[in-house]
């Protein structure tokens, strides 16, 4: 039996989430920097996990609001705890499921998803729901694997190649913008709800 000063998993994923290496090759400024976000905007950040993208997405909507979701108790809690020593009062921390979030339809201007469509047993269904939450015309950036093989993250099998991507973004009723290389790891596409 493990002692309790032990990590959990958990706690170990979300240690290596928030990590300085993290960091190194997903700079949150210059990701955010190619997002179509208006300091006025209202932006769910659908699979949150322990807020990476979520303060600095806080900070840029200087006179907008983050609304952060996810599915998992201990990822809120890391968020939570983080927003609170940040002091950022321009978000709302949210439970949802994979495919039905507390947000009222066409209310959100954007939403943000680092990592969580490949996640997705049905992945359009999951950016169908995604796009109920938008406003017409708002934007959703999707930050992904590219299909490789990597030193860490999600199975091959899960993973999408922006035309992958762009091809179940049309089906869940998107647009899509453009996309852009970030580090030769992972990619940004960003959609327009049409």
């Amino acid at each position: 039996m493990a002692s309790s000063s032990e990590p959990t998993p958990q706690q170990d994923h979300i240690r290596r989430l928030l990590s300085p290496e993290r960091a190194e090759t997903l700079d949150s400024l210059r990701i955010l920097s190619l997002c179509p976000i208006n300091v006025h905007d209202t932006v769910a950040d659908i699979g949150c996990g322990p807020g990476y993208f979520t303060l600095p997405l806080a900070k840029t909507l200087k006179n907008g609001r983050v609304l952060a979701l996810d599915l998992n108790d201990e990822m809120l809690a890391a968020c939570r705890d983080r927003v609170d020593k940040a002091r950022m009062g321009n978000v709302e921390i949210l439970k949802c499921s994979e495919f039905e979030f507390p947000i009222e339809p066409a209310s959100v201007d954007g939403a943000f998803l680092a990592f969580v469509v490949q996640a997705s047993s049905d992945k359009d269904r999951f950016l169908s729901a995604v796009r109920e939450t938008l406003q017409p015309r708002g934007w959703c950036s999707v930050l992904e694997w590219y299909k490789k093989e990597t030193e860490w993250g999600p199975p091959l099998e899960r993973r999408l190649d922006p035309g992958e991507l762009e091809v179940v973004a049309r089906e869940a009723g998107f647009r899509t913008m453009g996309w852009r290389d970030i580090n030769g790891d992972h990619y940004i596409v960003t959609l327009r709800n049409t």
